[in-house]
């Protein structure tokens, strides 16, 4: 049963890639894709006769279709609200590594696009090193908890409770922007943002959106949590042209990863937002808000208590004298 589900897996994966790189409508995807699933169903039904697990199943496939469904709904919003705005084309790479890696997306053909479907792990690894060398990669183990829990508790602290998608984030953060009538609050998660960084444009357009769903999907699918966010840590961007948390331990505290303070932590998790304007050698004021912001929400999300939070932002960062 198990390999039969991937199969289908993988099937309606490429089917959906193949749909958002072609001129085909995403109604003739979801029927095709219902026609895959029937005949599935219906030859293991022939199978093994095993009439509660297909009608498990069944349930299970309508309930996706439905949240794939409002999923495409909430995108084509989410597009419509940037088109509006006029800034779902403009590009937000930082340095010249995310620039190279932004014009080979933009020329990939759609079948390189959906062969990255089923060679997933093998294209994971070749971006990780592409974003950091292997000798600057920090394994788990070595980082500490606290950089673990700021990071989730200022970009998605419903991380652990959800899949690759927040849902209920998008919501919020459409609700946030329309009412502000500016982009205040983003709705992706920590996995759609890895997968942002590893592969995929930053412009902000449907198709570079609908991706960026189907292959945090498949970043979910193959790695745990732990995994995750171990890689985003490691390939992140933190500004001066440090990327990852090794370079950038180093390079703004002179220190290495495991021997980050709290305060640390919650600083370095602060500077993926806007790692320019809230570089802490040229507008500190502004570094030191958005650090007591993360601790914070570490406060508030019980991680942390408020004695130690006023500590954390009270102690000296030890910053590097700027080279």
């Amino acid at each position: 049963m198990r390999k039969m589900v991937d199969m289908w897996y993988n099937t309606i994966n490429i089917k959906f890639m193949a749909v958002c790189y072609s001129g085909s409508t995403f109604v003739q995807f979801f029927c095709e894709s219902f026609v895959i699933f029937y005949y599935g169903i219906l030859f293991e039904y022939i199978l093994c006769n095993d009439t509660g697990e297909i009608m498990l199943i069944l349930r299970y496939i309508k309930r996706c279709i439905i949240a794939i469904l409002v999923l495409f709904l909430i995108m084509y919003i989410y597009d419509s609200y940037h088109s509006y705005q006029g800034t779902n084309r403009i590009s937000k790479a930082h340095t010249s590594v995310e620039q190279t890696i932004e014009q080979t997306e933009d020329t990939l053909s759609r079948w390189d696009r959906m062969y990255r479907v089923f060679a997933f792990k093998e294209h994971v690894q070749e971006s990780l090193y592409r974003r950091v060398a292997s000798e600057n990669w920090v394994k788990s183990e070595t980082i500490p908890d606290n950089a673990k829990r700021a990071l989730v508790a200022i970009e998605d602290k419903r991380y652990y409770r959800h899949g690759a998608i927040d849902i209920f984030g998008v919501i919020r953060a459409l609700y946030v922007n329309t009412v502000a009538g500016e982009t205040m609050e983003g709705g992706s998660t920590i996995t759609q943002q890895l997968v942002k960084n590893l592969f995929l444009s930053s412009k902000r357009i449907m198709s570079r959106k609908a991706e960026e769903a189907i292959l945090a999907v498949e970043m979910e699918h193959y790695y745990n949590k732990d995994e995750i966010i171990t890689m985003y840590l490691n390939t992140v961007y933190y500004g001066h042209n440090y990327y990852g948390i090794k370079a950038a331990s180093e390079g703004y505290f002179g220190t290495s990863p495991s021997r980050l303070s709290l305060g640390q932590c919650a600083l370095l998790a602060a500077l993926p937002n806007a790692p320019s304007y809230l570089d802490p050698y040229v507008n500190y004021d502004a570094a030191k808000a958005r650090q007591k912001l993360v601790l914070q929400a570490m406060v508030t999300q019980d991680m942390i208590t408020q004695a130690e939070a006023d500590y954390a932002y009270e102690q000296d960062l030890g910053l590097r004298d700027e080279e």
